[in-house]
């Protein structure tokens, strides 16, 4: 075998491999003895030879949820039996595979999902209890085996129909063309848009945005673009709209008061039923409002709330001895017993020491801002150790990023958000710091996102590099918009950098190419009009 297609093999294994380590909860279970297998095509080629169902789990880490099912329904000695008998069980942990989540998840966890062996979904929900697992795995079984023939022979033709949509992998390069007028306008036209979509939704009770009758997120994107409205368009009441939700958030319950960080979301309105998990990635993403807040108002208050959210990181997620940043703490809620004296009597909820690129390359960008508006130089310094550590351990030798290291192998490199945000935190840093390094390294996988990511068709980049065996929905691969807009901002920063005006072209029809998708995104189109607003700060457009 030559050089060469040793490299490829290694690729497209690489591309393929998942943790066969399978999390679960770490309170007393029995759910290890059923047969789990990891996702990947050996688990679909036994369901294929044996013309079993798939009972597919996708789980966290980090959810309460998820630890009570491996607590209950998934120890009775009945469902462990019929999983092992009947079906071909496929545990996958949502974190460690993105890419999975997004397609199969039911909207919460955890996500049960029983599949075809072709990976198409014959039912699907969010924590089944004991009885009605019972019923759904012997309803699916016979139903499966009475109809067996004509379920496959529907589902490899839903799998022939996707594979068509497919574009052709030997696209034509020469298909980019100048932005057009029209494009343009409707970019520049879009933060206001965006503020308007933001307004209808804002919660004037109780601050943040109502989308769902009975969750509320933080939703830190649109704080931010709130903040560049208040600033640039002249509409000071917006940063008004962000301090009120801010408070509501921190006074109202999603503020954890005793020990710092903000919990996921609250399953009320007012803020005051937070599910108890802390995330890497939300708690980054409010660090960075917190500090634009802290900014644009000059309230001290902010600043005040912006450090003591760093310390609950610093003592809680950041790793003495690497340098970066573990990825969530577990939800709890008997710990989190508002005014009890719980937290004393229990030890404190775990922490997924898993390092993950995306995560740790936004807690980066957050702390280098930190480093200028808190005025504490040694936040810049824990930013640029995570960073080069990142850049040491995570960096895959084809240009692009790992997602994920645990027990020391790094893992499933190629994902589109770990490369965006990995780029964006090395441009961060450039910025202060100009180090050659950093400019080449965000060159070098930016330069992969456009040879092996980017759909010449439409303009946009996929999430994930093509892989020859890909299962179920995993074979049409999906052109996420924050990750597109993330990319696009990069690229217009390196065309600043670099006076490589093809970078700064590529970037601008990506932001047009995402023009579609954010008429369909809601307020998850906010990240996207930030970045907007800022190519029209920059005078990009």
């Amino acid at each position: 075998m030559d050089s060469d297609s040793g490299s490829d093999h290694a690729w497209a294994a690489a591309l393929t491999a998942t943790s066969t380590v399978f999390r679960f909860s770490p309170r007393s279970h029995r759910a290890a003895q059923i047969g789990w297998r990891p996702w990947g095509n050996e688990a679909f080629q036994e369901a294929e030879q044996l013309d079993k169902p798939i009972f597919l789990l996708i789980t966290s880490t980090w959810s309460q949820w998820c630890h009570i099912m491996d607590e209950t329904t998934l120890s009775e000695p009945g469902i462990i039996n019929i999983l092992n008998r009947d079906y071909i069980p496929i545990r996958v942990d949502s974190d460690l595979r993105p890419d999975v989540n997004q397609r199969y998840n039911q909207n919460g966890w955890p996500s049960v999902v029983l599949l075809t062996p072709e990976g198409e979904i014959l039912w699907g929900g969010i924590y089944v209890p004991l009885s009605q697992m019972l019923y759904y795995l012997g309803y699916i079984r016979r139903y499966y085996s009475e109809h067996h023939q004509e379920i496959r022979e529907q589902a490899r033709a839903l799998q022939e129909r996707r594979c068509g949509q497919q574009p052709a992998q030997n696209a034509s390069r020469n298909r980019r063309r100048a932005l057009l007028d029209e494009d343009r306008a409707a970019l520049t036209a879009l933060p206001a848009e965006a503020g308007r979509v933001l307004r209808d939704l804002y919660d004037e009770e109780y601050g943040g945005f109502k989308i769902h009758p009975h969750l509320k997120f933080p939703h830190p994107e649109p704080l931010a673009l709130l903040i560049m409205l208040s600033q640039y368009q002249n509409q000071p009441d917006a940063l008004a709209m962000v301090c009120y939700s801010l408070e509501q958030m921190r006074d109202g319950g999603l503020w954890d008061d005793e020990e710092g960080g903000f919990f996921r979301y609250s399953a009320a309105s007012d803020w005051s039923m937070p599910h108890t998990e802390k995330m890497l990635e939300e708690n980054a993403a409010m660090l960075r409002s917190l500090l634009l807040t802290a900014q644009a108002t000059r309230d001290q208050q902010w600043h005040d709330l912006a450090r003591r959210l760093v310390q609950y990181v610093n003592a809680a997620l950041l790793q003495p001895g690497s340098g970066v940043f573990s990825g969530s703490q577990s939800a709890d809620e008997e710990y989190y017993i508002p005014g009890s004296s719980s937290r004393s009597l229990f030890q404190s909820p775990s922490v997924d020491t898993t390092v993950y690129a995306a995560g740790n390359a936004r807690m980066i960008s957050s702390y280098l801002l930190a480093a200028q508006v808190l005025r504490l130089p040694s936040l810049g310094t824990i930013a640029l150790r995570a960073l080069d550590w990142l850049c040491e351990h995570m960096v895959h030798p084809k240009g692009c990023m790992y997602h994920y290291q645990l027990n020391g192998r790094s893992e499933l490199p190629g994902q589109l958000a770990d490369l965006v945000w990995m780029t964006r935190a090395l441009l961060d840093a450039y910025d202060l710091h100009p180090r050659k390094a950093y400019l080449e390294t965000a060159i070098a996988l930016m330069h992969f996102a456009c040879e092996e990511l980017l759909d010449e068709d439409c303009g946009l980049f996929d999430d994930y590099p093509p892989r020859q065996l890909a299962q179920g929905r995993l074979v049409l691969r999906e052109q996420p918009l924050v990750e597109n807009a993330i990319a696009a901002e990069n690229l217009l920063r390196m065309a600043a950098y670099s006076k490589r005006h093809s970078l700064g072209d590529t970037g601008l029809l990506v932001l047009s190419g995402c023009l579609e998708k954010y008429r369909c995104a809601g307020i998850q189109g906010a990240t996207y009009a930030c970045v907007v607003a800022q190519a029209m700060i920059n005078k990009w457009l």
